[in-house]
């Protein structure tokens, strides 16, 4: 934890260097992002920001958000951080008092795997002080001179190395994780990168922010895993998977209350391909799940998820001969023995004390085996329900006195359950969205007391259920979506806090 806290705080603290000519500049679309000239010609992954400040904000914005699902927060990082090092690097006060220009460019770059931080100085002689503090405390640093800068290196555990250097007012920071030793030829392609590339690409990442992005990336994920797979050779089929994959642009931004990020997929012909195993919900799904506090979707046919997972998921584990490929778990087979391909549910409302609530779980099926076989769990049963036409669908109203009564269709096709007078009439009856998402989560917080989000999150084994259940409540509302748009995966992730 320590190692990991250092490399943070070196992101934005360096010293060394003598002033060089920089490169011609980025391209003209990534002109407003200053860092962006320090970017190689051809990278495999790039994230920046116009400012620090605004990386800060991305940064705190991200731990908000999802780190509520693993229970990181941010305050709990920055007291940590500061505890050890005695500077908060997510305080924009701490990392100005280090050097470090708030208002001027951060960039994370790589050419391969490991990556390069990038950011503007704005004080050489606060940086100087800062990392001799850093070799009070321990730190033991070699140096190499490459033209004219003194590059320091430091080894913090047998898997990683830092690098750092100070250049032109510019402070690079460089990660190298594993035994494979980077050399200093991170730096000289940074200092000289050539024609960029990746110009249109960075072009098309900017436009996926609906308001100014705080921070905007591209990932060349094909080329990526390649490179991750020659480190990893076990993971070579996973890769192979990837390799319909043109590339990633990314897009975090933040307005007032509201929090927003894009991820857009290329998957050029494989996009058409994957739209063709997506499964419409029941044709009133959207108008009987709209304003619900909970509402969740999974379109994508499971079965051509896990064909296409399958190589990923292959262990290897060392019996003292060596490593040889474990059991791996067969994932259709798994799928099988619930027959589920599909499935989505929303929920009005949820009483756990009594065991009640208002929504509806509807799911695709390749068979009817295990949902006819928790049916036949109730006594009784056929004495309790009648048949029903609900919309297209032929099933039951289930009424078991002193228990429940729920609304239920059940054959090859299709399990839809639905507890709440006429909800499941209404999600069986209407005009179908159309096309329907890959898949959405979205969630109202206020929707729902504290404590029925605390045992939702405890069914559903979170860490932190009640902390969670409470930070949640500071959001007006959250949604993740996925949308295939013509030959991209356009995932979505939004909210407004309260």
């Amino acid at each position: 934890m320590r190692a990991l806290a250092i490399a943070l705080v070196l992101v934005t603290a360096g010293c060394g260097g003598k002033r060089q000519v920089g490169p011609a500049g980025p391209p003209a679309v990534a002109a407003a992002f200053p860092a962006a000239r320090w970017i190689p010609g051809n990278p495999t992954y790039v994230v920046a920001a116009k400012t620090m400040r605004d990386a800060q904000r991305a940064f705190r914005d991200l731990v908000d958000t999802f780190g509520m699902v693993v229970g990181a927060e941010t305050g709990e990082i920055a007291t940590m951080l500061t505890q050890m090092l005695a500077v908060d690097p997510m305080s924009a006060e701490a990392v100005a008092a280090i050097g470090i220009d708030l208002d001027g460019g951060m960039a994370l770059f790589s050419e391969d795997v490991n990556p390069t931080f990038v950011v503007h100085v704005s004080s050489r002689e606060a940086l100087q002080v800062f990392f001799d503090r850093q070799r009070e405390r321990g730190l033991i640093t070699q140096s190499v001179i490459v033209e004219g800068s003194e590059i320091f290196s430091a080894k913090l555990d047998a898997q990683l190395k830092l690098s750092w250097t100070v250049a032109d007012d510019w402070l690079w920071v460089h990660f190298t994780i594993g035994t494979q030793d980077d050399g200093t030829a991170w730096f000289t392609a940074s200092r000289h990168p050539g024609t960029p590339a990746w110009g249109d690409k960075w072009d098309a990442a900017q436009k996926l922010a609906t308001r100014a992005p705080g921070l905007v990336g591209i990932v060349a994920l094909r080329e990526l895993a390649a490179k991750l797979a020659t480190r990893a050779p076990e993971a070579a089929a996973c890769a192979r998977q990837l390799e319909a994959v043109n590339g990633v642009g990314v897009a975090i931004e933040a307005e007032g209350n509201f929090v927003g990020g894009r991820v857009a997929v290329d998957l050029g012909s494989a996009a058409l391909r994957l739209a063709q195993h997506v499964l419409a919900p029941p044709p009133g799904w959207a108008t009987a799940s709209a304003k619900a506090p909970l509402s969740a979707q999974w379109n994508i046919d499971l079965r051509v998820v896990a064909e296409w997972v399958q190589p990923c998921v292959a262990r290897m584990q060392d019996d003292g001969t060596g490593p040889r490929p474990a059991d791996v778990p067969n994932l259709a087979a798994m799928l099988d023995e619930y027959g589920v391909r599909s499935g989505r549910a929303f929920a009005h409302s949820i009483d756990p004390d009594d065991n009640s609530g208002v929504g509806v779980v509807a799911l695709d099926l390749t068979h009817p085996r295990y949902f006819a076989s928790l049916l036949g769990q109730i006594p009784m049963r056929s004495k309790f329900e009648k048949t029903r036409q609900f919309g297209a669908y032929k099933g039951k109203h289930l009424s078991v006195p002193f228990v429940a009564t729920a609304d239920y269709v059940l054959d090859d096709r299709v399990f839809i359950a639905a507890m709440g007078d006429g909800q499941l009439q209404r999600a069986a009856t209407g005009a179908p969205a159309a096309p329907p998402p890959a898949f959405a989560i979205d969630l109202l917080p206020p929707g729902l007391s504290v404590g029925v989000w605390t045992w939702l999150f405890t069914e559903a084994d979170l860490p932190n259920p009640k902390r969670l259940a409470q930070r949640l409540q500071t959001w007006n509302d959250i949604h993740f979506s996925a949308q295939i748009d013509r030959e991209r995966l356009v995932i979505d992730a939004q909210g407004n806090r309260r």
